[in-house]
């Protein structure tokens, strides 16, 4: 029998921290489940941040216009990873788009329910300061290992955090999160692969 999403949502944040059964019960009280299919756009560049996700089913990408024209993927979210556009809880335009790579199960939540949650519940916020501090964490250090590693090492590292990704995502996807081209990405992966096959 498949878990439910709130259900699953708790077993993530008591990765964090404790949670009494009041607590819990909280989490489920506020909680809003929403399903998005595969395609949706959640936010477009330059659209203010009305939510932010917590995904729990499915991938969304992230992504920005280049000046020629083309998309930079700056981040995947799949199962349990927080979609926070940079913006959200401000009036100010997106500097990213939020998009859909499969049909989508998250959590959604607007500043104003955050804030009613947070209200009704003060103990809420105690541990969204751990779960956020140890999650931009991550984030920065995911950021630090993309600006200053080579792309083959970049890639190398994606397929041992995330391999899930390389059997979800368009291999143009992966590219553009890399920095670089889809044929830089398959030299990179016929050299790996020939390496391998020689050991």
């Amino acid at each position: 029998m498949e878990t439910p999403p709130v259900e699953r949502i708790l077993a993530f944040l008591a990765g964090f921290v404790a949670l009494d059964d009041a607590q819990r019960a909280a989490v489920r009280a506020v909680t809003r489940i929403e399903r998005y299919p595969r395609g949706t756009i959640l936010l477009a560049e330059g659209a203010p941040a009305g939510e932010s996700w917590l995904v729990i089913e499915g991938c969304v990408r992230v992504f920005r216009r280049g000046d020629g024209g083309g998309e930079r993927t700056v981040a995947f979210h799949t199962e349990l990873h927080p979609a926070v556009p940079p913006t959200f809880g401000t009036d100010a335009p997106s500097p990213v788009s939020f998009a859909c790579l499969e049909d989508v199960v998250a959590s959604a939540s607007t500043p104003a329910e955050e804030a009613r949650a947070l209200a009704a519940h003060p103990a809420f916020e105690s541990f969204c300061r751990v779960m956020g501090d140890v999650l931009l964490a991550r984030m920065q250090q995911v950021h630090i290992d993309t600006v200053t590693r080579r792309p083959e090492d970049r890639y190398l590292d994606l397929v041992a955090r995330r391999p899930d990704l390389l059997q979800r995502v368009p291999q143009y996807h992966i590219a553009s999160f890399l920095g670089i081209q889809p044929e830089t990405l398959s030299r990179i992966r016929r050299r790996l692969t020939r390496r391998d096959a020689g050991r």
